[in-house]
């Protein structure tokens, strides 16, 4: 899932390059979201570590 994220920010970048600013700018704003949507799911949740 982390690759695609980098993905979609990579075709957003590309498409900023050739001149589409509304396409990259949503493609941006979906990549956030799945960022934070990943990060919240994924990363919050606390490891149990033995002790």
């Amino acid at each position: 899932m982390t690759a695609l994220i980098f993905l979609m920010m990579a075709i957003a970048m590309m498409t900023a390059s050739a001149g589409y600013r509304g396409t990259s700018i949503g493609l941006f704003g979906v990549s956030f979201v799945a960022a934070v949507l990943w990060f919240d799911r994924y990363a919050i949740e606390m490891p149990r570590l033995p002790l």
